[in-house]
């Protein structure tokens, strides 16, 4: 059996992979993926501002690359997706920053500076193509006069270390537009705010890392909102075996978020936005701190009562396989040994985030004895739980005296009825977020004759004025409304 060399013809390769799929935002997030394993601090993605010198520059102040570095870098497949990489590195093919960025553009620029030198190099995609090249992998190499023509050279010659990379002759944006590229261009800026805060949240949040789109700097998105939301769980810690049979932990994290008619206005932003609960909710995978895929329950259905589910999952870089993580890193997998302890977290997320129903505002259930609530939430077997009107309360207590003893059974009965027939469901797709509030809040009217019918017969029973108040202002829903407290007390002069 012999040994033939049978190398891709580089025009053709080089072609097809333009076409991957990428996105815009794909492609922009796999060359800042380099800059974040070249231990960047400061991030630009610098957006042309002028119609007729059309680029985009991706500038870091990464530790940089000699020539040697970036000419091995230039070259695709320039690392095994097989090798032990850093935690740091969020590289895996060594295709991204070339299949990234000639998916948008034809003409691909890098250029870097390391101990005081810089270096350029650039995949031009007609150069590669003309026939006389023969189908060979020739990259450009730029003299020192070149590099300084290049556009964001001087946001480049500012710094100390660092490194750019440019796009220019964007043919496939120019296609997909009709010819409208500049204004394509300002659309992917704008998108790109939203998209970065979101990839890139924990790196800006955790880390330090400061990413901007020409001047304007991203502000993260806190999809968990971490300091809000229902953690009970913890952090789980599952081991995985990878391919080569050594042992790594994922990590779970779920939280259930706070209802959005209790979150602040920032809060809101925070999360990216209340209109998107539910299609933010489920697995957000993490790769190294930076976020591959998200809003996705891999296979369970979404509901309305679970959108204020979501599960943090850590994967560690050297797992990628088992993950079956693409080549734009965007897409990933459960592994089968992992996915019946997820399901397992899932269901308790879902039944927890059910559960958290809320009536005038108020828990279900007393936390104390400190107020008298309307209803009473019953705990039964196996989980379950039912709602009883609470007959201890002032207001209900007064009314069902004042019906006669031949008519206790037939109120009774109707109480029942009304407990057996709670539309929880049918209230968490109506209702959604909102607390069931009076149709006219600032209106105490009918609250008033209420209170003060109890307080009566409180005190018919016996009870002074002053004891009856206080029992009354007990119950639910007198003891939070400030202006009717304050009517009463005036009323019975207390």
């Amino acid at each position: 059996m012999q040994k033939v060399e049978n190398p891709p013809v580089a025009n053709y390769l080089m072609g097809s992979m333009r076409y991957m799929g990428y996105s815009f935002e794909d492609s922009v997030a796999d060359v800042i993926d380099n800059s974040i394993s070249a231990m960047a601090k400061n991030i630009r993605v610098l957006f042309t501002m002028d119609p007729d010198k059309l680029y985009v520059g991706i500038l870091d102040d990464g530790y940089g690359m000699s020539d040697k570095e970036l000419f091995h870098a230039m070259c695709y497949g320039s690392q095994s997706s097989e090798n032990e990489r850093d935690v740091n590195d969020l590289g895996r093919f060594g295709l991204g920053m070339k299949s990234a960025s000639l998916s948008q553009c034809k003409k691909m620029t890098v250029v870097s500076r390391k101990n005081g030198k810089d270096s350029a190099y650039r995949w031009d995609y007609d150069e590669v193509s003309k026939k006389s090249n023969h189908g060979r992998w020739l990259v450009l190499k730029l003299e020192p006069e070149e590099i300084q023509d290049l556009y964001c050279y001087e946001e480049f010659s500012a710094l100390t270390y660092g490194t750019l990379v440019l796009w220019e002759d964007f043919d496939v944006i120019s296609k997909a537009s009709g010819g409208f590229v500049y204004e394509s261009l300002t659309k992917h800026r704008n998108n790109l705010l939203y998209n970065l805060a979101l990839t890139y949240h924990r790196f800006i949040i955790e880390d330090g890392l400061k990413i901007f789109v020409n001047y304007a700097q991203v502000k993260a998105l806190d999809p968990f909102l971490t300091k809000r939301s229902d953690n009970p769980w913890g952090t789980l810690r599952q081991p995985l075996v990878d391919s080569y049979g050594k042992e790594h932990f994922v990590e779970i994290t779920p939280y259930k978020l706070p209802y959005v008619s209790d979150m602040t206005g920032d809060e809101k932003i925070l999360i990216g936005g209340d209109n998107k609960m539910n299609k933010m909710q489920g697995y957000y995978i993490y790769r190294g701190k930076r976020l591959i895929k998200y809003g996705t329950w891999f296979g369970t259905p979404r509901h309305e009562v679970s959108k204020y589910g979501r599960v943090k999952v850590d994967i560690p870089n050297n797992m990628d396989d088992i993950w079956k993580v693409d080549v734009m890193k965007r897409s990933a997998a459960i592994p089968r040994e992992l996915s019946k302890l997820l399901d397992k977290t899932i269901g308790s997320l879902i039944e927890r985030s059910t559960k958290q129903t809320k009536f005038r505002g108020q828990p279900v259930t007393s936390r104390s004895d400190e107020f008298v609530y309307v209803w009473d939430r019953i705990e039964a077997r196996d989980g379950f739980f039912s709602y009883k009107i609470n007959r201890k309360n002032c207001l209900i207590k007064a009314l069902c005296e004042k019906f006669p003893d031949e008519y206790q059974s037939d109120l009774e009965m109707l109480l029942k009825q009304i407990e057996q027939n709670i539309p929880i469901h049918q209230m968490h797709l109506d209702h959604d977020v909102n607390r069931i509030e009076s149709e006219n809040p600032d209106d105490n009217s009918d609250s008033l004759e209420n209170a003060i019918m109890t307080i009566e017969f409180l005190h018919t029973t016996g009870l002074p004025y002053k004891d009856a108040v206080e029992k009354t202002l007990k119950c639910i829903p007198f003891n939070n409304d400030i202006a009717l407290i304050a009517q009463l007390k005036k009323r019975y002069s207390l």
